[in-house]
């Protein structure tokens, strides 16, 4: 294994930085869509104030998937004695008790979807768009406050132990591996390069050679 390099961000730094994203997001979008994004989001938070909301519902849910896993991996026998027992070999990283690492992945999965998706952008006013900052603002601290929920309550559960030995502000790391090194096009990265700006290129060939336009009609 290579040397390992550090590189500390504080949550505040963190809660800043993706505040800010938000914001500029907001406002290029403007408020309503910014409006729905924080109703599901403060739905979410509603489940972490009271999770047993959320508990049956994805108990269920771990249950019906693990059911259906277990069908397709008899590639549809109907034998029920042989699905009964695939089923309890069928284990998933979540159920009612640790549902903490779906609803995570539920609310990376509603962010991507909802900031990819625009209702209307057209007649956005100077107002919309301020006030679009300002919910994109309290999105992303909703945003960044559930993630932290999410993964402290997660640990809190998988490792006890080491929870309670945990100080009031413990250190949570994420680590990357396999860095390379080297400058922008060191290795294969500069064949990545040629690769992307061909696709351009292509595209762009295409829209000519058709006559479809690329922006707005």
């Amino acid at each position: 294994m290579g040397s390992g390099l550090s590189i500390p961000i504080t949550y505040d730094q963190l809660l800043l930085l993706v505040m800010g994203l938000f914001m500029f997001v907001g406002a290029s979008r403007g408020w309503r869509q910014e409006f729905f994004s924080s109703c599901v989001l403060l739905t979410l938070t509603a489940v972490l104030v009271e999770p047993s909301l959320a508990a049956k519902l994805i108990d269920y849910l771990s249950k019906l998937i693990r059911l259906v896993l277990a069908f397709f991996k008899g590639m549809g026998s109907l034998d029920f004695g042989a699905l009964e027992a695939r089923y309890r070999a069928t284990q998933l990283p979540f159920d009612g008790d640790n549902p903490y690492l779906l609803l995570l992945a539920v609310l990376v999965g509603f962010v991507f979807v909802s900031y990819n998706i625009q209702i209307n952008a057209k007649g956005v006013t100077g107002l919309s768009r301020l006030l679009g900052g300002l919910l994109g603002l309290l999105n992303g601290f909703v945003m960044i406050s559930l993630f932290r929920e999410y993964v402290l309550r997660y640990f809190q559960r998988a490792e006890p132990t080491l929870w309670s030995q945990a100080s009031e502000a413990p250190q949570v790391s994420f680590t990357l591996q396999n860095v390379p090194t080297g400058n922008l096009l060191t290795g294969d990265r500069w064949q990545m390069l040629i690769a992307l700006l061909a696709l351009i290129v292509v595209v762009l060939f295409v829209s000519m050679a058709t006559g479809a336009p690329i922006g707005k009609k």
